[in-house]
């Protein structure tokens, strides 16, 4: 049920109450001291009834393959929460998230989103993770004009060149996503790359990427293994690109596999380096282990080594006793990426904070990039961090006892804005 038949209904319920009034006696009219007394009182109450919440939907995976991801999504949209609420919340008002495990399944995601708009009159929603997921979600935002913020959807098609309330956040469209890489082959002089490519929209999406920003760099020669998303076993995958002898294997198109693919292809001694795609850092290191320092590189839209991301993720640490990832980071840029379009553009209406988004720009506190959108609502000024995993506690108390962290290995230069095909 939507919002205006909400109001239709109770609008006749009230209607007929006032009928069935209408069919007794009359009441006599209050005397003008009554009535001013009932007039105070009412004042009153008004006054002092607490303002309606801002309500943030948190649409993410909590269970199945994307769980890494999108848990840690959730912990920071809380935590983002919790700390406007405790200054004192959004022109009065509190923030409040509410959650739905969208289970990796397009179709139940898409029942959550309408639930969450129409029945929890959420005023925007936040999560996705899986493609799939955000190609379905995202045709549901337009229809009901309720912004859907993508945190690693990341297939092209998400957007079309009519999207007004669907934004990405952190990773980037596919298309865009490969010029990071590229500049990393270029700089370590990579000339052999491997690539296992998952069957399904991101993974397609990836290696159409990698042909158009990666096979084109002179001297280098690309070789594919396409392997469903559920694949468990990748060795006959890395058996067939072992005779390129890859230097670098590019995993972004299959995210599920990140930790097997590398695991294995470690222990077959198969690529010098495996670009992931954007997987969180704790769960590498507890699939993987030390043996990938060096090896495992990653994309990330914080920047680890800002002073500003360091003194957030130290707090977030004090508070939840948990590592700050990107995903986490991501979450809490969601929650105020809207409330600040809440304050400052005054108003909480769905419609109006799609066009404040679209329309400016903010940076959220140790992001390696601000968020300022296209008009179909690609990123516009994506300058994402690569890194690998080294040994040692991270700076800043932000993960103390770890035993490692994310060391920084480039900036990636401006990447321009993917446009829709349609």
């Amino acid at each position: 049920m939507g919002r205006r038949w909400t109001r239709l209904i109770a609008g006749g319920v009230v209607g007929a109450l006032v009928a069935a009034c209408g069919a007794s006696a009359p009441a006599a009219a209050p005397s003008a001291s009554a009535a001013a007394t009932q007039a105070a009182a009412t004042a009153a109450a008004t006054s002092s009834a607490p303002a309606t919440p801002i309500r943030i939907g948190a649409l993410t995976s909590l269970s199945g393959p994307f769980a890494p991801w999108g848990v840690k999504i959730k912990a920071g949209m809380e935590y983002a929460a919790s700390e406007l609420n405790a200054a004192g919340g959004v022109n009065g008002r509190k923030i409040e998230i509410v959650s739905r495990d969208d289970k990796n399944n397009p179709s139940e995601a898409v029942t959550d989103y309408k639930d969450l708009v129409e029945s929890q009159n959420v005023v925007a929603v936040g999560g996705i993770v899986s493609s799939d997921v955000g190609l379905a979600v995202a045709r549901a935002a337009e229809q009901s004009k309720v912004p859907l913020f993508t945190s690693l959807s990341g297939a092209n098609e998400i957007l079309t060149k009519a999207s007004r309330y669907t934004f990405r956040t952190c990773l980037l469209a596919a298309s865009m996503d490969m010029a990071p890489i590229a500049a990393f082959v270029k700089d370590k002089k990579i000339t052999s790359v491997g690539a296992i490519i998952a069957d399904y929209a991101w993974g397609h999406s990836i290696e159409a990427a990698i042909k158009k920003d990666v096979e084109t760099l002179p001297g280098v020669k690309v070789q594919y293994a396409t392997a469903p998303v559920t694949e468990k076993d990748f060795t006959p995958y890395l058996r067939k690109l072992q005779p390129a002898n890859p230097q670098l294997l590019i995993l972004t198109g299959h995210p599920p596999g990140n930790f097997p693919i590398t695991k294995t292809a470690l222990g077959l001694g198969i690529g010098q380096y495996m670009f992931g795609a954007w997987s969180p850092p704790e769960t590498w290191v507890q699939q993987v282990g030390s043996s990938m320092y060096g090896h495992a590189i990653e994309g990330s839209c914080a920047d680890w080594s800002s002073p500003q991301y360091q003194a957030l993720a130290k707090k977030f640490y004090d508070s939840t006793k948990s590592f700050m990832d990107f995903n986490a980071l991501d979450g809490y840029a969601i929650v105020n990426l809207v409330a600040n379009a809440v304050s400052k553009g005054g108003s909480a209406d769905p419609t109006k904070i799609a066009d404040f988004v679209r329309s400016g720009s903010y940076t959220p506190t140790g992001y390696a990039y601000p968020l300022s959108y296209t008009q179909w609502g690609e990123l516009k000024e994506a300058t994402p961090v690569i890194y690998t995993f080294a040994a040692g506690d991270p700076p800043g108390g932000v993960f103390p006892g770890a035993g490692w962290h994310p060391e920084v290995l480039l900036h990636s230069p401006a990447i321009p804005p993917a446009e829709p095909a349609q």
